[in-house]
């Protein structure tokens, strides 16, 4: 018994030691690439994706003094004058297709006739709700429509099921419109703070230092000409290359952020960004967030402020 497994175990031997030869020689036979004398490019690199399309305008800005006139012309009678919500149409306004009751009965195949509900238009002073949301969602709203609302698309198409508005509105006018209502959120006492704090507050920023927000954001907001903005750039790439967090002029990035995130990051921190609760109230902090969003758009006050 010994003596067969000891043959057995001697062919599997010489087997694999023929296949160890055979890979051997095969890779010897593949092709070379001679390293001497390669052509190399030592400062081209890969090529670079192009930047990507802004979603809002940059040159010229979107424009509150243009979007008062968008919203007279197509937000007034639903939302208001003043944008409480309390238009001469807004007591009219029904949810199509929203009602509990009848979705309820429907799971078991139940058919019942319900009246339509109530929607509400919104309240633009309400600051809860402006502060948790981003400027891209309320574009997105307005340009598609709010899905079992009252609230209509004012794009060229509708979606999500949601009526169809009119007058059509353009991106750009959109833009305006949704900066101006973003107005009655704050007042211009309150921008003004958030200015005068962002440009002369000096803050203690680690190591025993103070600077300014400007002296890193820089006083454009765009991460450049601030006293630290040179010492940032050098640390984080994308401040050299003038977009991501902290740069309040990268329109892709700060559209698609809630007022509410600006905050958590200004009182608790982030990254080589140090925390300001407990140097900053709350007051504070907001009155900074109301701010740095006219670096994205030209600001004047709302009606009534």
């Amino acid at each position: 018994m010994t003596a067969v497994m000891y043959r057995v175990l001697s062919r599997q031997s010489r087997a694999l030691v023929i296949l160890v030869l055979l890979a051997a020689v095969a890779a010897g036979c593949q092709p070379t690439v001679p390293l001497r004398g390669a052509v190399t490019s030592q400062g081209a690199g890969l090529a670079q994706a192009p930047p990507p399309w802004p979603l809002a305008p940059v040159d010229p800005k979107p424009s509150a003094a243009r979007g008062r006139r968008v919203y007279e012309q197509a937000c007034w009678p639903c939302h208001g004058q003043e944008g409480f919500g309390d238009g001469p149409a807004a007591a009219t306004l029904v949810a199509p297709h929203k009602n509990p009751l009848t979705d309820f009965f429907r799971i078991f195949g139940v058919t019942v006739k319900g009246e339509d509900l109530p929607s509400r238009p919104a309240n633009f002073h309400n600051q809860v709700a402006q502060r948790l949301n981003s400027p891209f969602s309320l574009f997105e709203t307005i340009k598609l429509g709010r899905p079992h609302t009252a609230m209509p698309a004012f794009g060229p198409k509708a979606a999500y099921g949601a009526n169809r508005g009119f007058p059509t509105l353009t991106d750009d006018q959109i833009w305006d419109v949704l900066f101006y209502v973003k107005t009655w959120s704050t007042t211009p006492a309150q921008v003004a703070r958030g200015r005068d704090l962002y440009r002369n507050r000096a803050l203690d920023i680690g190591g025993g230092r103070q600077a300014t927000c400007a002296a890193c954001h820089g006083p454009d907001g765009s991460g450049r000409g601030g006293a630290l903005s040179g010492e940032m750039a050098a640390r984080l790439w994308g401040w050299a290359q003038g977009e991501g967090p902290g740069i309040f002029t990268d329109v892709n990035l700060m559209l698609q952020r809630k007022p509410s995130e600006l905050y958590q990051a200004i009182w608790i921190g982030r990254g080589h960004m140090p925390a300001y609760q407990g140097k900053l109230t709350e007051d504070e902090v907001w009155a900074l967030v109301d701010y740095l969003w006219t670096f994205l758009y030209e600001y004047e006050p709302g009606r009534g402020q």
